[in-house]
């Protein structure tokens, strides 16, 4: 009984006719099971790709619409372009691949990775340790001990404690400054 009912809210506050509603009703009916099977196919693709690479697949973008798989972003090498291409055409459901993947021999190996991700955690926690501090709106990244500071801060004296406790982190070799004042 509650679902005509909210139906019928949903239809009066919409200003949509019953026909409209049945119709987007069904339309989201029909359409289900195709973005279930996309979802399934991505799934599917991404897990077989950290199977071949991880450190590649990090840096990978899998979408599907109908079927039609679309690979996108970076591979250490052309070797594992051309397995993450055929692994996703082998995929079940698949009717076509279009990819843009492109080869980065520089790419940073999944522990480098793991490793940046730990710093980044680590001097967000040294950041937020501070009083006066909102660290939620500074960006911090990290590549190899050399952090880097973006956003925007009230003041001068705000800007030296955040490159401060950033630089006091263990591990952090460098810190670089793109922090702005406000003005």
């Amino acid at each position: 009984m509650r679902l005509p009912i909210a139906a019928l809210c949903v239809t009066l506050l919409c200003g949509c006719t019953a026909q409209q509603v049945d119709t987007a009703t069904n339309t989201v009916a029909s359409e289900a099971p195709a973005f279930a099977n996309d979802a399934l196919i991505v799934a599917q693709v991404e897990g077989a790709f950290l199977s071949i690479d991880a450190g590649s697949a990090l840096h990978t973008a899998v979408a599907s619409h109908g079927g039609i798989v679309s690979l996108s972003g970076r591979v250490k090498s052309a070797s594992v372009r051309q397995s993450f291409i055929e692994r996703a055409k082998s995929t079940d459901n698949v009717k076509a691949v279009r990819s843009t993947l492109t080869v980065d021999p520089h790419l940073p190996s999944t522990q480098a990775q793991a490793d940046d991700f730990a710093q980044v955690v680590a001097v967000e926690a040294n950041l937020a340790g501070q009083a006066g501090i909102n660290a939620l709106s500074i960006h911090v990244d990290a590549h190899g001990g050399v952090v880097t500071l973006s956003g925007t801060v009230d003041t001068p004296a705000l800007l030296a404690t955040l490159l401060a406790a950033a630089k006091k982190t263990p591990g952090v070799h460098a810190v670089r400054d793109h922090l702005t004042l406000k003005t």
